[in-house]
Protein backbone atom coordinates (compact mmCIF):
# COMPACT_ATOMS: atom_id res chain seq x y z
CA UNK A 1 0.00 0.00 0.00
CA UNK A 2 1.28 3.47 -0.91
CA UNK A 3 1.94 5.66 2.11
CA UNK A 4 -0.26 8.80 2.22
CA UNK A 5 1.59 11.94 1.12
CA UNK A 6 0.79 13.71 4.40
CA UNK A 7 2.29 10.89 6.46
CA UNK A 8 5.39 10.77 4.27
CA UNK A 9 5.94 14.51 4.63
CA UNK A 10 5.47 14.30 8.38
CA UNK A 11 8.07 11.52 8.61
CA UNK A 12 10.48 13.53 6.47
CA UNK A 13 10.09 16.58 8.72
CA UNK A 14 10.75 14.49 11.83
CA UNK A 15 13.88 13.07 10.25
CA UNK A 16 15.27 16.41 9.10
CA UNK A 17 14.52 18.73 12.01
CA UNK A 18 17.31 17.41 14.30
CA UNK A 19 19.78 18.29 11.54
CA UNK A 20 18.49 21.77 10.69
CA UNK A 21 16.48 23.36 13.50
CA UNK A 22 18.61 25.50 15.86
CA UNK A 23 16.97 24.22 19.08
CA UNK A 24 17.73 20.60 18.15
CA UNK A 25 21.28 21.42 17.06
CA UNK A 26 22.00 23.28 20.31
CA UNK A 27 20.56 20.45 22.36
CA UNK A 28 22.68 17.90 20.55
CA UNK A 29 25.89 19.90 20.98
CA UNK A 30 25.21 20.52 24.67
CA UNK A 31 24.73 16.81 25.26
CA UNK A 32 27.81 15.93 23.23
CA UNK A 33 29.94 18.28 25.35
CA UNK A 34 29.21 16.25 28.49
CA UNK A 35 31.47 13.40 27.38
CA UNK A 36 32.22 11.05 30.27
CA UNK A 37 33.41 13.71 32.72
CA UNK A 38 30.47 13.25 35.11
CA UNK A 39 31.06 9.57 35.77
CA UNK A 40 32.31 8.55 39.19
CA UNK A 41 35.24 6.18 39.42
CA UNK A 42 34.18 2.57 38.93
CA UNK A 43 30.50 3.39 38.40
CA UNK A 44 28.78 0.67 36.31
CA UNK A 45 27.68 1.86 32.87
CA UNK A 46 24.45 1.26 30.98
CA UNK A 47 24.83 2.56 27.44
CA UNK A 48 21.70 3.59 25.52
CA UNK A 49 22.21 3.37 21.75
CA UNK A 50 19.00 4.51 20.02
CA UNK A 51 18.98 5.54 16.38
CA UNK A 52 15.22 5.16 15.81
CA UNK A 53 12.60 7.62 17.10
CA UNK A 54 10.36 4.89 18.58
CA UNK A 55 11.93 5.42 22.01
CA UNK A 56 10.80 9.07 21.84
CA UNK A 57 7.12 8.14 21.43
CA UNK A 58 4.38 9.28 23.84
CA UNK A 59 6.11 12.59 24.47
CA UNK A 60 9.33 11.02 25.75
CA UNK A 61 7.66 9.01 28.53
CA UNK A 62 9.30 5.75 27.44
CA UNK A 63 12.71 7.37 27.34
CA UNK A 64 12.27 9.14 30.67
CA UNK A 65 10.99 6.04 32.47
CA UNK A 66 13.82 3.84 31.23
CA UNK A 67 16.63 6.29 31.97
CA UNK A 68 15.16 7.28 35.35
CA UNK A 69 15.04 3.62 36.36
CA UNK A 70 18.61 3.02 35.16
CA UNK A 71 19.80 5.88 37.38
CA UNK A 72 17.73 4.70 40.35
CA UNK A 73 19.27 1.23 40.01
CA UNK A 74 22.72 2.74 40.55
CA UNK A 75 23.98 2.72 36.97
CA UNK A 76 25.59 5.60 35.10
CA UNK A 77 23.66 6.24 31.85
CA UNK A 78 25.70 6.86 28.72
CA UNK A 79 24.18 7.79 25.35
CA UNK A 80 25.62 7.37 21.89
CA UNK A 81 25.59 10.51 19.76
CA UNK A 82 22.58 9.57 17.65
CA UNK A 83 21.33 12.95 16.59
CA UNK A 84 17.65 12.00 16.13
CA UNK A 85 17.20 10.83 19.71
CA UNK A 86 19.93 12.71 21.57
CA UNK A 87 18.90 16.16 20.33
CA UNK A 88 15.37 15.79 21.72
CA UNK A 89 16.62 16.09 25.28
CA UNK A 90 16.41 19.83 24.54
CA UNK A 91 12.94 19.80 22.96
CA UNK A 92 10.98 17.20 24.97
CA UNK A 93 9.71 18.62 28.29
CA UNK A 94 9.69 15.14 29.80
CA UNK A 95 13.20 14.15 28.69
CA UNK A 96 14.44 17.57 29.81
CA UNK A 97 13.53 16.56 33.38
CA UNK A 98 16.62 14.33 33.25
CA UNK A 99 19.11 17.03 32.27
CA UNK A 100 20.10 17.80 35.86
CA UNK A 101 21.19 14.17 36.34
CA UNK A 102 24.73 12.95 35.82
CA UNK A 103 25.06 11.30 32.42
CA UNK A 104 27.59 10.75 29.66
CA UNK A 105 27.70 10.87 25.87
CA UNK A 106 30.04 9.05 23.49
CA UNK A 107 30.37 9.28 19.73
CA UNK A 108 30.49 5.52 19.23
CA UNK A 109 30.41 2.29 21.22
CA UNK A 110 34.10 1.80 20.45
CA UNK A 111 34.91 4.44 23.06
CA UNK A 112 33.87 2.11 25.86
CA UNK A 113 36.90 -0.04 26.58
CA UNK A 114 35.61 -1.67 29.76
CA UNK A 115 32.64 -3.93 30.60
CA UNK A 116 29.21 -2.31 30.29
CA UNK A 117 25.54 -3.13 29.70
CA UNK A 118 23.95 -2.09 26.41
CA UNK A 119 20.36 -1.20 25.46
CA UNK A 120 20.03 -0.71 21.71
CA UNK A 121 17.54 -0.70 18.84
CA UNK A 122 20.15 -2.34 16.59
CA UNK A 123 19.43 -6.08 16.64
CA UNK A 124 22.88 -6.81 15.21
CA UNK A 125 24.87 -4.84 17.78
CA UNK A 126 27.59 -6.91 19.46
CA UNK A 127 30.29 -4.62 20.86
CA UNK A 128 33.24 -6.48 22.37
CA UNK A 129 32.93 -5.16 25.92
CA UNK A 130 29.16 -5.45 26.30
CA UNK A 131 28.49 -7.99 29.06
CA UNK A 132 24.71 -7.95 28.47
CA UNK A 133 22.75 -6.67 25.48
CA UNK A 134 19.09 -5.67 25.53
CA UNK A 135 17.53 -5.14 22.10
CA UNK A 136 14.62 -2.74 21.97
CA UNK A 137 11.73 -3.96 19.78
CA UNK A 138 8.89 -1.52 18.98
CA UNK A 139 6.63 -4.08 17.27
CA UNK A 140 3.14 -4.27 18.77
CA UNK A 141 3.19 -7.79 20.23
CA UNK A 142 3.30 -9.57 23.57
CA UNK A 143 6.18 -11.63 24.93
CA UNK A 144 6.49 -15.05 23.32
CA UNK A 145 9.92 -16.31 24.40
CA UNK A 146 11.89 -16.71 27.62
CA UNK A 147 14.41 -14.06 26.61
CA UNK A 148 11.73 -11.39 26.05
CA UNK A 149 10.51 -8.93 28.63
CA UNK A 150 7.79 -6.27 28.43
CA UNK A 151 8.60 -2.61 28.93
CA UNK A 152 6.69 -1.61 32.08
CA UNK A 153 4.51 1.39 32.76
CA UNK A 154 6.19 3.60 35.33
CA UNK A 155 4.70 6.45 37.31
CA UNK A 156 4.26 9.56 35.18
CA UNK A 157 7.46 11.63 34.77
CA UNK A 158 5.89 14.55 36.64
CA UNK A 159 5.31 12.21 39.60
CA UNK A 160 8.63 10.33 39.49
CA UNK A 161 10.51 12.79 41.72
CA UNK A 162 7.95 12.46 44.52
CA UNK A 163 8.40 10.19 47.52
CA UNK A 164 5.23 8.22 48.31
CA UNK A 165 3.82 9.38 51.66
CA UNK A 166 4.06 7.14 54.70
CA UNK A 167 1.07 4.97 55.48
CA UNK A 168 -1.43 7.14 57.42
CA UNK A 169 -3.00 5.96 60.66
CA UNK A 170 -6.33 5.77 58.84
CA UNK A 171 -7.66 6.53 55.38
CA UNK A 172 -10.50 9.02 55.01
CA UNK A 173 -12.15 7.51 51.91
CA UNK A 174 -13.13 4.00 50.96
CA UNK A 175 -13.05 4.75 47.22
CA UNK A 176 -11.37 7.49 45.18
CA UNK A 177 -11.26 8.62 41.59
CA UNK A 178 -9.25 11.58 40.39
CA UNK A 179 -8.69 12.48 36.76
CA UNK A 180 -9.98 13.90 33.52
CA UNK A 181 -13.45 12.78 32.37
CA UNK A 182 -13.81 14.94 29.26
CA UNK A 183 -16.68 13.82 27.06
CA UNK A 184 -15.58 12.71 23.60
CA UNK A 185 -12.09 11.97 24.88
CA UNK A 186 -12.63 9.35 27.57
CA UNK A 187 -15.47 7.46 25.90
CA UNK A 188 -13.83 6.49 22.60
CA UNK A 189 -14.94 3.40 20.71
CA UNK A 190 -11.37 2.06 20.61
CA UNK A 191 -11.61 1.01 24.26
CA UNK A 192 -14.82 -0.93 23.59
CA UNK A 193 -14.09 -2.29 20.11
CA UNK A 194 -10.36 -3.01 20.27
CA UNK A 195 -9.99 -3.97 23.92
CA UNK A 196 -13.54 -5.06 24.82
CA UNK A 197 -13.62 -2.91 27.95
CA UNK A 198 -15.72 -0.23 29.55
CA UNK A 199 -14.53 3.28 28.80
CA UNK A 200 -13.56 5.63 31.60
CA UNK A 201 -16.87 7.48 31.47
CA UNK A 202 -18.86 4.22 31.40
CA UNK A 203 -16.93 2.84 34.36
CA UNK A 204 -17.43 6.00 36.38
CA UNK A 205 -21.14 6.13 35.58
CA UNK A 206 -21.65 2.55 36.76
CA UNK A 207 -19.63 3.15 39.94
CA UNK A 208 -21.56 6.34 40.68
CA UNK A 209 -24.93 4.65 40.16
CA UNK A 210 -23.95 1.94 42.65
CA UNK A 211 -24.11 4.37 45.57
CA UNK A 212 -26.71 6.81 46.91
CA UNK A 213 -25.86 10.38 45.80
CA UNK A 214 -25.27 11.50 49.40
CA UNK A 215 -22.35 9.05 49.69
CA UNK A 216 -20.47 10.62 46.77
CA UNK A 217 -18.33 13.59 47.73
CA UNK A 218 -17.22 15.92 44.91
CA UNK A 219 -14.63 18.36 46.27
CA UNK A 220 -14.65 21.94 45.00
CA UNK A 221 -11.13 22.61 46.22
CA UNK A 222 -8.36 20.01 46.33
CA UNK A 223 -6.36 21.68 49.10
CA UNK A 224 -9.37 21.82 51.43
CA UNK A 225 -10.16 18.14 50.88
CA UNK A 226 -6.51 17.07 51.28
CA UNK A 227 -6.31 18.92 54.61
CA UNK A 228 -9.49 17.31 55.93
CA UNK A 229 -9.78 14.00 57.79
CA UNK A 230 -13.55 13.73 57.32
CA UNK A 231 -14.54 10.29 56.05
CA UNK A 232 -16.32 9.93 52.70
CA UNK A 233 -17.42 6.62 51.14
CA UNK A 234 -16.53 7.82 47.63
CA UNK A 235 -14.44 10.86 46.69
CA UNK A 236 -15.01 11.78 43.05
CA UNK A 237 -12.58 14.42 41.85
CA UNK A 238 -12.89 15.46 38.19
CA UNK A 239 -9.92 17.44 36.91
CA UNK A 240 -12.25 19.83 35.07
CA UNK A 241 -13.80 20.93 38.39
CA UNK A 242 -11.17 20.16 41.03
CA UNK A 243 -7.59 19.71 39.86
CA UNK A 244 -5.23 17.99 42.26
CA UNK A 245 -1.70 19.44 41.85
CA UNK A 246 0.77 16.83 40.56
CA UNK A 247 2.93 17.42 43.65
CA UNK A 248 0.03 16.23 45.85
CA UNK A 249 -1.29 13.39 43.68
CA UNK A 250 0.32 10.59 45.69
CA UNK A 251 -0.96 12.24 48.88
CA UNK A 252 -4.48 12.12 47.44
CA UNK A 253 -4.15 8.42 46.66
CA UNK A 254 -2.91 7.75 50.20
CA UNK A 255 -6.20 9.06 51.59
CA UNK A 256 -8.24 6.19 50.13
CA UNK A 257 -8.47 2.41 50.48
CA UNK A 258 -9.43 1.77 46.85
CA UNK A 259 -8.83 3.57 43.55
CA UNK A 260 -10.94 3.34 40.39
CA UNK A 261 -8.20 2.69 37.83
CA UNK A 262 -10.06 3.67 34.67
CA UNK A 263 -8.72 3.27 31.11
CA UNK A 264 -6.88 6.05 29.34
CA UNK A 265 -7.96 7.73 26.11
CA UNK A 266 -7.03 5.03 23.60
CA UNK A 267 -5.71 2.10 25.64
CA UNK A 268 -6.54 0.44 28.95
CA UNK A 269 -3.31 0.88 30.88
CA UNK A 270 -2.79 4.26 32.51
CA UNK A 271 -0.07 5.71 34.76
CA UNK A 272 -2.57 6.12 37.57
CA UNK A 273 -2.70 2.39 38.38
CA UNK A 274 1.07 2.36 39.02
CA UNK A 275 0.77 5.49 41.14
CA UNK A 276 -2.03 3.84 43.13
CA UNK A 277 0.20 0.84 43.81
CA UNK A 278 2.99 3.20 44.92
CA UNK A 279 0.59 4.73 47.44
CA UNK A 280 -0.80 1.49 48.86
CA UNK A 281 -4.17 2.30 47.28
CA UNK A 282 -5.82 -0.90 46.03
CA UNK A 283 -6.75 -0.60 42.34
CA UNK A 284 -10.10 -1.64 40.91
CA UNK A 285 -9.58 -2.36 37.23
CA UNK A 286 -10.66 -4.35 34.18
CA UNK A 287 -7.16 -4.98 32.82
CA UNK A 288 -5.11 -6.93 35.42
CA UNK A 289 -3.04 -8.71 32.74
CA UNK A 290 -1.75 -5.49 31.14
CA UNK A 291 0.67 -4.27 33.86
CA UNK A 292 4.11 -5.89 34.01
CA UNK A 293 3.94 -8.29 35.78
CA UNK A 294 0.16 -8.88 35.88
CA UNK A 295 -1.92 -8.10 38.94
CA UNK A 296 -4.03 -10.77 40.67
CA UNK A 297 -7.69 -10.44 41.63
CA UNK A 298 -8.34 -10.53 45.39
CA UNK A 299 -4.55 -10.56 45.96
CA UNK A 300 -3.30 -7.08 45.01
CA UNK A 301 -6.31 -5.64 43.19
CA UNK A 302 -10.01 -6.15 42.55
CA UNK A 303 -11.11 -6.90 39.01
CA UNK A 304 -14.31 -6.94 36.98
CA UNK A 305 -15.20 -7.87 33.40
CA UNK A 306 -18.49 -6.08 32.69
CA UNK A 307 -21.04 -3.66 34.18
CA UNK A 308 -22.64 -6.26 36.45
CA UNK A 309 -19.35 -7.47 37.93
CA UNK A 310 -18.31 -3.84 38.54
CA UNK A 311 -21.53 -3.37 40.53
CA UNK A 312 -20.58 -6.48 42.52
CA UNK A 313 -17.10 -5.09 43.23
CA UNK A 314 -18.66 -1.85 44.43
CA UNK A 315 -20.83 -3.83 46.87
CA UNK A 316 -17.80 -5.85 47.97
CA UNK A 317 -15.54 -2.95 48.94
CA UNK A 318 -18.15 -1.56 51.33
CA UNK A 319 -18.61 -4.93 53.02
CA UNK A 320 -14.94 -5.85 53.47
CA UNK A 321 -13.46 -5.95 56.96
CA UNK A 322 -10.47 -3.79 57.97
CA UNK A 323 -8.37 -6.97 58.14
CA UNK A 324 -9.26 -7.95 54.56
CA UNK A 325 -8.41 -4.47 53.31
CA UNK A 326 -5.11 -4.43 55.24
CA UNK A 327 -4.14 -7.78 53.69
CA UNK A 328 -4.84 -6.48 50.19
CA UNK A 329 -2.87 -3.31 50.91
CA UNK A 330 0.13 -5.27 52.18
CA UNK A 331 0.10 -7.29 48.96
CA UNK A 332 -0.14 -4.10 46.88
CA UNK A 333 2.92 -2.65 48.60
CA UNK A 334 4.83 -5.92 48.25
CA UNK A 335 4.10 -6.05 44.52
CA UNK A 336 5.14 -2.44 44.00
CA UNK A 337 8.42 -2.77 45.89
CA UNK A 338 9.32 -6.04 44.16
CA UNK A 339 8.59 -4.98 40.59
CA UNK A 340 7.87 -1.26 40.20
CA UNK A 341 9.81 0.67 42.83
CA UNK A 342 12.54 2.97 41.43
CA UNK A 343 15.41 0.93 40.00
CA UNK A 344 13.75 -2.47 40.38
CA UNK A 345 13.08 -2.97 36.68
CA UNK A 346 16.59 -2.04 35.54
CA UNK A 347 18.12 -4.40 38.08
CA UNK A 348 15.81 -7.18 36.88
CA UNK A 349 16.55 -6.37 33.23
CA UNK A 350 20.27 -6.99 33.67
CA UNK A 351 20.05 -9.90 36.09
CA UNK A 352 20.19 -13.60 35.29
CA UNK A 353 22.27 -15.57 32.85
CA UNK A 354 21.08 -14.59 29.33
CA UNK A 355 23.58 -12.29 27.64
CA UNK A 356 20.96 -11.07 25.16
CA UNK A 357 17.31 -10.34 25.69
CA UNK A 358 14.55 -8.42 23.91
CA UNK A 359 12.66 -5.52 25.49
CA UNK A 360 9.19 -5.12 23.96
CA UNK A 361 8.28 -1.45 23.95
CA UNK A 362 4.59 -1.83 23.02
CA UNK A 363 3.49 -5.02 24.74
CA UNK A 364 0.96 -3.04 26.81
CA UNK A 365 -0.85 -1.87 23.66
CA UNK A 366 -1.75 -5.35 22.45
CA UNK A 367 -5.31 -6.60 23.22
CA UNK A 368 -5.36 -9.70 25.42
CA UNK A 369 -7.62 -12.71 24.73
Amino acid sequence: MTRPIGKSLEAAVRMLRPMVLPSYRRGFNQMLARGLTERRNGEPIVCCDFSKPAIDAVGGRYYFGLVRDIIDAGYFPVFTARRRTLSTFATSPLKALLLHERMGVIRSLDELQEPFFLITDDANAAPRHAEKIVVLDDEWRICRAADEIAFPFFVHPWIAALTPPQEPESRSARLFFGGNTEEGKYDKEVIRETYGMLTRREMLEIAGNSLPPEQIFKPNDAATWLASNSFHPYVYCETQHCKIPPTRWLEALTKSDFFLACPGVGMPLCHNVIEALASGCIPILQYPTYPTPPLQDRVNCLTFHDAQSLHEVMDLIFSMSPTEISTLRANVRAHYHAYLAPGSFARRLFSGSPKRRVLLLNDYRVPRP
